[in-house]
């Protein structure tokens, strides 16, 4: 039997940078996960554009 899990939706805070491999298996699926770096305290929430945007402007 397979269950529909629950969806949070948040308000993100901060900006974290990650890094991030590109190596991918046979199926296509990324061999490492994304690891966090550092929080960007000198950038803010609103200063990082969504992935369908544009980059924001300096």
């Amino acid at each position: 039997m397979s269950s529909t899990p629950e969806v949070v939706l948040v308000e993100p805070e901060v900006v974290l940078e990650v890094a991030v491999d590109v190596a991918r298996n046979d199926a296509g699926r990324f061999r490492h996960p994304a690891r966090p770096h550092r929080i960007r305290t000198d950038l803010g929430v609103a200063q990082i554009p969504l992935f369908a945007e544009a980059p924001a402007s300096p």
